[in-house]
Formats: C-alpha cells, sequence, structure tokens
C-alpha cells in the first residue's frame, strides 16, 4: 500500500485495521464501539493466554451405564414372533425368524427368552432391521454363548424401566484412596461410575420406592443422602461392596432418649478410656454422643467440671449394658451413681430430617428448608406441608438426621412474598441465603444458639440455586438482572456489586427462558464459570455461556448440534487426570466437557441408544474494524493468521461483513485458500485476499469451523478513505 508525506484534497488515505489479542465478546454494545481484542461474538470458542482464539475441545462421553432404552410414544403395537435362530457377534445379536417380520427399522421392542449371555439383553431394546427375516439389537459388553428363543414383540410398559435420570453428584470413596466417582439416579435405580476405570456399581432403592421428579444429593461424612422434596430422604452408606443400596433415613416422631443410671463409672487405662456400667440396655451405638446429667452424691474431679452437661462421644460398646468414651485425664476417681442420657435438646425440640428437597453441608451441619412436618413412627410417617417457604432449619453437627427446631431453625423476610431459594457456605462461620427477593447472612453457627441474621440487601435475588458458586472472595449466581456477585471483603461484609457481570453479553441474557431459568446450573473450574441455561424458548439448558476470570471477559455461548442435547447436570468431578467438568443429561449419558482434542462431540441423547459423533461449530465475529476513523472507506485487502491445533488438521469458512453499505463477502475457506487441502495439524499459515474494493463505513471478520480446532491470531484490513463529499451518504 503506497504511503505518502501528505496528501491533496483528492488524495485516498491509506487505513489499516489490526485485530489480535483477542479476550472475551461483547453482544452489548455495538460492534464499532468494542475495544481492540474483545469480539462481537464467539460461539463454541475458547480464548487462550496468547490472546488466541481457538475452537473449543468436543465434548467427550464418559459412560452411559442405563442400557435400557426409553420408553416413547409414539410406539408400534407389534404382535409377538419367536424366532427360528438368534446368534451373537461380539455386542450384535442377530435374530432370524424364518418368515417377514414386518418390524421397523430404530423403533423399541420387547425382547425376552433369550439365555446364557450377559448382561441380560431382554427387555425393551432399540431394533435394526437387517432384512425382512431378520433383526439386530446391541448391548455393550456381551458375554457368554447365545441361547433360547427369541420373542420380539410391543415395547412393555414398566414402572421399573429406567426411563430418565433424575440426579446427580460427585462422590469420594474415603475407604479407597478417594477414588472418584459419579453417582447418577434415575428413576428406579441409581449407578456409581468410577472416573478412573469406567466401571459402574448399581445401587438399588428400597422396595416399592420410585422417583418422578429431580432429586438433590449430598456427600456428607462419606454417605451420600438423597433429598426428595416432600418425600423421606434416603441415604447410601458409600459401601461399594457387596450389593450397596439406600435405604429410608429414620422418621417419624423424634423420640427423645431415656436417661441411663451407672452401677459403675472408672477409668480402665491410663489413657482415660473411661467404663460405665448400667443396669439395664443403654441402647447406644459408637459414635453416639452422651450428657451426663447428674454428677451423683459423691461428685466429679475438674475433668468434668464439676458438673453436669459435659457430653462425650461413644468409642466403644463392650455390652448391651456397657459403654466407654474417652477423656483427657489418667486422675479419675471411680465414681458408681452418675446418670447419662443420649443428647438431647435443651428445649426437648429434636425431630428428623423433615423431607427437604435439598440441604447443604455447613460447619459440619446439614442446612435445609423447614418446608415439611413429619410425625408418626418410623416407616409410617406423616408428612405434612407446613405451607412455609422462608424458613431454615439446621441438624445438630454430625448428626445429619437430627434438627433443632427450637435454636436451629431460622426465619427469613418474614410477612413478605419472599422465598428461600440457595443457601452457601461461606468463609469466617457464614451461610449466605439467597432468597428470590433478597440476601441474608447467617453468622457464628458454631454454637447455633448465638448464631445470628443479618439483611445483605432487599433490592437483589437469586433465580436459579444451583446457579451459586464461590470463586475466591466472591459468590457468583444467577439472578433477574443477569449474572451477579457479591465480593467478601470491607472487614468480612459482604456487599454486592452495582452492575452484574454479565452486562457485557446482555443481549444473551435476554435470551434466557424466565419460565425455566430456575433450572439453570453453575460451576466454577479451571478459572471458569461455566453457567447452562435455557435459551431462545428452551425449557432446558441447551446452552453453556462461559466467564473466563483470567481475561475478565465473556469467553464463549457454547452449544451441541443437536436439538434435543440438554445440559441437565454440572459437575465438578474427578481426581488428577479425570478432574474437570462433567454434564449429566437426563438421558443417563456422562459427559466431560473440553474432553476431546479433536473437536468432535461425542454424545448420547437416548437411554440404551447409540452414540453420535457431531463436529463442533465454532465460530468467532471480530468487532468492527473502522481504522480510527468515521469516513467510508475502500476496503482492498486482507489477512489472516491461522494455525491448525497440534492434534487436527482444520478447515473453516472466512466471510466478511460490511456496515453503510451492508453486504456479507465471501471469502472462501481455509481448504482453497490453501490450494485445496486442509490446514495440517500443527502448521500456521499467512492466508491473504483482496476485498474487491466494497466501500463501507466498517468491516468485520467471520470464521465459522468446518474440521478440527483452528487457532486465530491475526486479522487485519486494509484500505483507503475514501467519499470526501460531505453530502450524505447512503
Amino acid at each position: 500500500m503506497a504511503r505518502y508525506n501528505k496528501y491533496e484534497s483528492y488524495d485516498d488515505i491509506p487505513v489499516q485495521g489490526v485485530e489480535s489479542g483477542f479476550k472475551g465478546f461483547n453482544n452489548r454494545l455495538r460492534p464499532d464501539q468494542l475495544i481492540d481484542g474483545v469480539l462481537s461474538d464467539s460461539v463454541n470458542g475458547r480464548f487462550d493466554i496468547g490472546g488466541e482464539w481457538q475452537t473449543r475441545k468436543g465434548v467427550s462421553l464418559v459412560l452411559a451405564p442405563f442400557a435400557t432404552p426409553q420408553f416413547v410414544f409414539p410406539f408400534y403395537t407389534y404382535a409377538n414372533k419367536s424366532s427360528s435362530a438368534v446368534s451373537r457377534s461380539g455386542d450384535v445379536i442377530q435374530i432370524d425368524f424364518g418368515t417377514n417380520h414386518a418390524f421397523t427399522t430404530t423403533t423399541i421392542a420387547s425382547i425376552s427368552g433369550i439365555t446364557g449371555i450377559t448382561p441380560d439383553p431382554n427387555g425393551n431394546r432399540a431394533i435394526t432391521v437387517i432384512d425382512a427375516n431378520s433383526i439386530s439389537i446391541t448391548v455393550s459388553g456381551l458375554s457368554g454363548t447365545v441361547g433360547g428363543t427369541a420373542v420380539v414383540g410391543a415395547a412393555k410398559v414398566n414402572i421399573y424401566e429406567v426411563n430418565e435420570v433424575l440426579g446427580a453428584e460427585p462422590f469420594y470413596d474415603d475407604s479407597a484412596s478417594n477414588q472418584a466417582y459419579i453417582v447418577i439416579v434415575s428413576n428406579s435405580s441409581a449407578v456409581a461410575v468410577n472416573l478412573e476405570t469406567n466401571a459402574s456399581t448399581p445401587i438399588a432403592y428400597p422396595s416399592g420406592e420410585l422417583l418422578s421428579e429431580e432429586i438433590d444429593l449430598k456427600q456428607f461424612a462419606n454417605k451420600l443422602y438423597m433429598f426428595r422434596d416432600g418425600l423421606i430422604s434416603m441415604v447410601w452408606d458409600g459401601v461399594l461392596t457387596g450389593t450397596p443400596a439406600f435405604t429410608l433415613v429414620e422418621n417419624g416422631a423424634y423420640t427423645q432418649p431415656v436417661s441411663l443410671s451407672s452401677t459403675a463409672f472408672e477409668i480402665t487405662d491410663n489413657k482415660g478410656k473411661v467404663t460405665v456400667s448400667t443396669p439395664s440396655t443403654h441402647g447406644l451405638s459408637v459414635g453416639d454422643v452422651v450428657v451426663l446429667t447428674d454428677i451423683g452424691s459423691s461428685g466429679l474431679l475438674r475433668t468434668f467440671g464439676n458438673h453436669p452437661d459435659s457430653s462425650f462421644t461413644v468409642s466403644e460398646i463392650g455390652s448391651t449394658s456397657i459403654f466407654y468414651f474417652v477423656v483427657n485425664s489418667d486422675n479419675l476417681d471411680s465414681i458408681s451413681d452418675t446418670k447419662w442420657s443420649a443428647r438431647i435438646s435443651q428445649s426437648m425440640g429434636f425431630s428428623h430430617m423433615p423431607a427437604p428437597p435439598w440441604a447443604t453441608v455447613h460447619q459440619n451441619r446439614l442446612v435445609c428448608p423447614y418446608n415439611y412436618l413429619i410425625t408418626g413412627s418410623s416407616g409410617s410417617a406423616t408428612i405434612t406441608d407446613r405451607n412455609v417457604r422462608d424458613e431454615l432449619i439446621f441438624s445438630r453437627p454430625f448428626e445429619p438426621n437430627i434438627f433443632d427446631h427450637i435454636y436451629g431453625q431460622f426465619t427469613f423476610s418474614p410477612g413478605k412474598s419472599d422465598y428461600i431459594v440457595a443457601t452457601h457456605s461461606f468463609s469466617n462461620d457464614q451461610l449466605v441465603v439467597l432468597n428470590r427477593e433478597s440476601i441474608y447472612v447467617v453468622s457464628n453457627t458454631t454454637d447455633i444458639k448465638t448464631a445470628s441474621l443479618s439483611l445483605i440487601t432487599p433490592e437483589l435475588g437469586c433465580v436459579a440455586r444451583q446457579s451459586v458458586v464461590q470463586v475466591g472472595a466472591q459468590i457468583i449466581f444467577l439472578s433477574d438482572n443477569g449474572v451477579y456477585s457479591l465480593d467478601f471483603q470491607d472487614l468480612y461484609n459482604l456487599r454486592g456489586r452495582d452492575l452484574p457481570i454479565s452486562e457485557s453479553i446482555n443481549a444473551t441474557i435476554a435470551r434466557i427462558n424466565p419460565s425455566y431459568a430456575k433450572n439453570a446450573k453453575g460451576v466454577y473450574f479451571d478459572n471458569r464459570y461455566y453457567l447452562a441455561v435455557p435459551l431462545d424458548g428452551s425449557s432446558t439448558n441447551n446452552h453453556l455461556i462461559i466467564y473466563n476470570f483470567l481475561n475478565k471477559q465473556w469467553e464463549s455461548i457454547d452449544s451441541i448440534d443437536n436439538p434435543v442435547w440438554r445440559y441437565s447436570r454440572m459437575l465438578i468431578a474427578g481426581d488428577e487426570d479425570t478432574r474437570g467438568v462433567y454434564t449429566v443429561n437426563s438421558s443417563g449419558g456422562i459427559h466431560k466437557i473440553d474432553g476431546a482434542n479433536d473437536g468432535v462431540d461425542s454424545i448420547i441423547t437416548q437411554i440404551g441408544g447409540s452414540q453420535s459423533n457431531l463436529p463442533v461449530q465454532g465460530s468467532m465475529t471480530t468487532k468492527m474494524i473502522i481504522a480510527g476513523t468515521l469516513d467510508r472507506k475502500k476496503w482492498v485487502s486482507w489477512e489472516l493468521e491461522i494455525q491448525s491445533s497440534e492434534e487436527n488438521s482444520s478447515n473453516a469458512t472466512l466471510s466478511a461483513i460490511t456496515e453503510n453499505n451492508d453486504g456479507i463477502i465471501d471469502l472462501q475457506t481455509i481448504e482453497s485458500r490453501n490450494g485445496g487441502d486442509p490446514l495440517e495439524a500443527g502448521q500456521d499459515i499467512s492466508i491473504r485476499g483482496r476485498f474487491g474494493n466494497p466501500r463501507s463505513y466498517g468491516i468485520q471478520f467471520k470464521i465459522d469451523t468446518t474440521q478440527g480446532r483452528p487457532r486465530v491470531r491475526t486479522i487485519r484490513a486494509s484500505g483507503h478513505k475514501t467519499f470526501n463529499s460531505t453530502s450524505n451518504a447512503i
């Protein structure tokens, strides 16, 4: 391009705009208002530390442990037809009939009568038509010699068939060197999936228990609790051997413990081991807390402070009338006439877990909404809706099924039409309570009787419980006005920001379906906040919006090229190389976000269905290049510096967008600009071309990935300032 020291009045002055150092996108401002390095759009992309934009890694399918196909409508009322032969090749079973079967391919049919192989292939299965006389089914992991006579007919409605995943939670097995699992819960059973080996372990439900609504799971003290809104909670002991199963937590009215008199009380060794003997069965277990309620006529020494109410944890059971605990003393006298009790409420106000929809672990307590009252006996409990949605109740420390509804009950926003959406355990013994229209903090809960309640703001609330995450000194959550944060600062006071951190992508926030925003799910990992949301009228979470804390910018709007895909649950799970962001969809698949370097999404969207492999469709659109002037320009040439990832060759469609005059310019593809070949893995190139002299105020570049994961480094547009007339330009 010619360069001059001076210009005459009718000379076309050379102009140039360069875009590099990419760090985020902003769709609130006009493209010509954006600062350098900020894109106007980023779809399925990531921003490298070096300021490069790159198509994201693919979503990888870890495991789809539920093999039974989902019973869906419409279905075919096939007549039963018996086979003439059954054979197996690998994971494929071929069923021959000898005559025309009249089945339709890729439909669901009921299979029965097949013997000799595992896992059991019988049940509702997706069938594939081979020809007029034969069909096949595919079952992963088959072994054995197939036998029997197959009977194929209409799919059967069975309430115990797996038809939807209703919950998922990371689980770490303390008994096996903290092995990492994801437990996924369906309507009729659960499965624990080892993230290192992909081995799955089924976990049964109590007889007659089925799920129909989304549930919440929480690991506490190596046990996994399942919370079911308005139903008795369930618990699994975390043991993966034998026949793992959930059981109902103890329920019904809480029975206060009886007093126990001691016939002997003595120190049995120099390590402070205390033996307490009772005249009758004590009914205690190891781990129970006992309280000294009467010191007896002779009194006790300094270890007990010479007064009752001292509490001790049972360390050993000698017999039905003997229990032990340990004290820090080797100088105690033997005393015979003390009185003991299991720990009781100071106000006689204990109750069992109140059938909550969810719970939070805080200061070794479970904290949950106090929506229901449970009466009756365990196994025959009566659950009554209190019609209250602004109260929390705290359990006793390390006792997740004992709640104190006198000292441990808190009410928020009394007299207002507000309700609790979420709680979050914060630093310095502070529990943040996010209501729909306000935010509170409960402090000093170590001693629940001295806990205090304070209002943070009555002007801001939380929309989605599972959008809440902690990032360093901030709590991030989705509100009516977008994604907000609370900062932990100013002498440990929580204070909200004036503007949402999503202000720069307000156009995307406006696309969230408000009717289903409550189902949004958020997690934090690798300096990014991942928020799954329902966009464009969707009733399910069909997109991820991602904030990069290193760049302090929004990074991408992720989606998968499948209309039924959903990010049902978002989890941080795994250890070492398996650690990452996982999503579990309602069709039973465990998927790892950014888990595949090939730029292909490997997903499953139907229980019992097959895996789909879909190329990641990345796209970036730059800010509008105006070369520092409001004048119209004649755009002459462009240059693109781009590199393939180390693992894959790359291709993309290139185009330019002009404004005033408006238009779209086809710049062809990387392949066509590279002599007809995709850009090889690891190779970089500087592609140069001409625009054809279009005249416009500004120009944008758009790159749409069609293959691999190209990395965009620099984009340059060159031209001349033109149209020096003072007349209007149309």
